[in-house]
């Protein structure tokens, strides 16, 4: 705010320093969830990707799920679905770094789509990148749910996570790639960003 940045400004939470506990994930979650409620709702978490792989950063805890990858010498980020890889801190030799963004999330664009005047279910069979729109999306065990179902665990609003549609009677609901448990399709409460496969509905 001091520097005159809107809301729609990208802020990431870099996590590397080596006197960091062995699970920093909860104080990457105190700092997250105070971007959220200032109204920073594009955020991203970057870290080493041996951090992530052992869990010193537990993507799966994480109030927002999109990450930053730093991994050099190597042909791909080590991460899947990782939202951007920094692969050099030596870029045509210029000493600085370069990173893919994959999806948007380091340049704000994928947060950028129509307003949906109907809500409807998503129907992609194919793994895909959902963005919470609702105030909070529940969490649940098993694949059926409805509005009287208990919910141990929700997603706020702007978290991002990685999903697949699955049919759950006559609609479809998310079954979570990085989580045990489904989120409602419908598009009244989570929005579409990327699909990797599968039909395109």
């Amino acid at each position: 705010k001091k520097y005159g940045l809107d809301k729609s400004t990208v802020l990431a939470i870099d996590v590397e320093a080596q006197d960091l506990p062995a699970n920093t994930t909860p104080q990457v979650n105190i700092f997250l969830k105070y971007l959220k409620a200032q109204g920073y709702l594009n955020v991203i978490t970057y870290g080493s990707g041996s951090w992530f792989k052992y869990g010193r950063i537990n993507r799966v805890a994480l109030v927002d799920q999109r990450i930053w990858v730093a991994a050099y010498g190597v042909n791909q980020p080590g991460i899947d679905n990782a939202n951007a890889w920094q692969y050099t801190d030596n870029f045509k030799r210029l000493h600085v770094d370069a990173s893919y963004d994959f999806d948007g999330s380091l340049s704000g664009t994928s947060t950028k789509s129509s307003t949906k005047t109907q809500s409807s279910y998503y129907q992609a069979t194919g793994l895909g990148l959902y963005e919470v729109v609702a105030p909070k999306a529940n969490v649940y065990k098993k694949l059926k749910f409805d509005k009287t179902s208990k919910s141990d665990m929700s997603y706020a609003k702007g978290s991002w996570v990685w999903a697949s549609a699955v049919k759950a009677g006559k609609i479809t609901h998310l079954k979570l790639k990085y989580a045990n448990g489904y989120i409602t399709s419908n598009s009244a409460y989570v929005k579409r960003i990327r699909l990797l496969g599968g039909d395109q509905k």
